[in-house]
């Protein structure tokens, strides 16, 4: 009995993943009950919501309460924007929603930072500074999500807000896409809290076969090109050549991607076999042929967070400026992008040099285009899109390194020391990785869409071998999973 209250109880060195034993058993548990009730509008929704506090606080412990607090300020702040008649209530209602919410993310996000860039300038001893504060996870992804509704209330892009406290507070804390997200906006998530769900054997075997897709690139692509080369690189460069250097920021690129996509994955999965359906936050992003479309393909939720709500307003009141005014909304947008993620210096850096490179886009375009009409639109897109890529392998170093001096050890390995003739010699030493990083970079280029294919297959077959393959693919991904285990990148922030 001790250990079944241990297992509900939050512990912070053990928090509730969904790639965990732990997780399957309770939402399994969960998962019969909710098919007995889902067809009661009502119930399923206090159900949901049940689960999804109580998910957050195997996450999180007593930040369950930030999340309940955020929510229950929105849910009346939203009603309260809605219902004023006058442009100066709305607005104060907006500002105290902001004050609420960008409150407590500073204060959790960014107070040490804070400290650390003040003890910097003055020279002052930051260890005297430091805050003792944990950061709950997900913050950054339910407060944008909470703070979308109020944006859209205030600017009547809502045509009317949520009056049922039970259906916003599990809009905010639906445990599928908390914690990392996609971050939906409430036009897409709550309609669907009011309507029936329908589950058939369809969505089912769709739901499993994403969660098995996404713990796949998790497990067999991310996690295997962490722990057995990308990381050795990241922790130590000094005792690694420039080749490797520019191995290990191509291992970390596809890592990324396959990490964050498969956690896509694995929640669009799981929200799936509810009955709900949540956006994708990928396109082929590797296929850009600017960093401008990069960020049309990466992310697609925070982009269009980011674009609505902080870059298209800063455009519009600087659209006199020109190209000026363009520049300085990128910079300011993603500068800002780069502290979403986290409180270094190193991810302030990372969303400037993207932002150069948007501008570069911006002053670029007409010349760019001349030279695309005299060269054939094939080459050209293939110059574009190696160029595109090996900028993002190059940034994503800074976005990696532990600090910014190990980032620049790094670069100083790739342009100082970089010798092509080690290849044979590096691919001998790490073939397996070498292996999986093609076989990575093969399943994102390939025009063939072996998931939809595969998806096909899947849902035609019998539901006994339906269930061999579920079963065993949990087998052989808890194997490797326990030999490796690596938490999701994007859970940092």
């Amino acid at each position: 009995m001790t250990n079944f209250f241990n297992a509900l109880s939050y512990n912070p060195s053990h928090p509730l993943v969904f790639i965990s034993v732990l997780f399957i058993i309770l939402f399994s548990a969960f998962f019969i009950i909710y098919a007995i009730t889902f067809k009661n509008i009502r119930t399923r929704n206090v159900l949901l919501l049940l689960f999804s506090l109580f998910f957050y606080y195997k996450v999180s412990g007593v930040a369950v309460i930030l999340l309940l607090v955020i929510s229950t300020s929105d849910f009346f702040i939203g009603k309260g924007i809605y219902l004023s008649v006058k442009k100066s209530t709305k607005k104060i209602l907006l500002f105290l929603s902001l004050f609420i919410n960008l409150g407590f993310l500073f204060y959790y996000k960014y107070a040490n930072f804070l400290l650390q860039a003040f003890s910097d300038i003055t020279g002052g001893s930051q260890s005297t500074l430091v805050l003792n504060i944990i950061l709950p996870i997900g913050i950054s992804f339910f407060i944008f999500k909470s703070l979308s509704y109020i944006f859209d209330i205030y600017r009547q892009n809502i045509t009317e807000p949520e009056n049922n406290y039970i259906n916003y507070v599990l809009y905010v804390s639906f445990f599928p896409n908390i914690l990392a997200g996609p971050i939906s906006k409430a036009a897409d998530l709550l309609p669907q809290f009011k309507n029936k769900t329908l589950i058939t054997e369809d969505t089912i075997s769709k739901g499993f076969f994403l969660i098995m897709c996404g713990a796949f690139k998790k497990v067999f692509i991310a996690d295997f090109l962490a722990g057995n080369f990308v990381d050795r690189i990241f922790d130590a460069p000094q005792y690694f050549t420039g080749f490797e250097s520019l191995m290990a920021s191509y291992g970390y690129t596809i890592q990324l991607y396959f990490d964050f996509s498969g956690y896509t994955d694995i929640v669009i999965g799981i929200a799936c076999l509810l009955g709900f359906s949540i956006l994708p936050n990928f396109d082929k992003p590797f296929s850009a042929v600017n960093v401008t479309d990069f960020w049309r393909r990466w992310h697609l939720t925070l982009s269009a967070w980011l674009r609505d709500y902080l870059f298209t307003p800063l455009s519009l009141k600087w659209r006199n400026g020109g190209s000026f005014g363009i520049i300085t909304a990128l910079m300011i947008t993603f500068i800002i992008c780069g502290l979403w993620h986290d409180a270094k210096y190193t991810f302030i850096i990372w969303g400037a040099l993207h932002a150069l490179a948007m501008a570069y886009d911006v002053l670029t375009n007409k010349i760019r285009n001349r030279i695309k009409k005299k060269i054939n639109k094939k080459i050209y897109r293939f110059i574009s899109i190696f160029i595109t890529f090996h900028f993002l392998c190059l940034t994503f170093i800074i976005f990696r390194a532990t600090d910014v001096n190990t980032a620049i050890k790094i670069y100083e390995k790739i342009f100082t020391n970089l010798d092509f003739g080690l290849a044979l010699q590096w691919i001998k030493l790490y073939i397996y990785p070498f292996l999986i990083l093609i076989f990575g970079l093969l399943l994102h280029y390939s025009p063939f869409k072996w998931n939809t294919f595969l998806l096909k297959q899947y849902t035609k077959i019998h539901w006994s071998l339906k269930a061999f393959i579920l079963f065993f693919a949990v087998i052989i991904i808890y194997q490797m999973y326990s030999s490796q285990a690596q938490p999701f990148i994007y859970l940092e922030f």
